[in-house]
């Protein structure tokens, strides 16, 4: 668990997702966390549940997955100045 700037938390996160090979998960949250979104990485793809304003879910690949996380967290926490990370690797 980890509190970023909102401006690097998107590059932290691919970062993250790229350095594991196993299943993993990362949860971004507001301050408040009253808003989330869950990455789950599976192999080749991800999915990304949305719970906030918008409640939806996505399967993307890779070459995707950026610029897909980028508009979700500008749409999520518009006003957020710090978000919360959280991360977890299951083997």
């Amino acid at each position: 668990m980890a509190l970023f700037p909102k401006e690097t938390t998107l590059n932290w996160v691919l970062r993250f997702l790229n350095k594991q090979s196993a299943v993993s998960r990362v949860e971004i949250q507001s301050y408040k966390r009253n808003r989330s979104i869950k990455v789950l990485k599976r192999e080749a793809k991800f999915q990304i549940i949305e719970n906030g304003f918008w409640k939806e879910e996505f399967i993307v690949e890779k070459k995707e997955l950026k610029t897909l996380l980028k508009k979700l967290i500008r749409r999520e926490f518009p006003r957020s100045h710090k978000l919360w990370v959280f991360k977890q690797v299951s083997e």
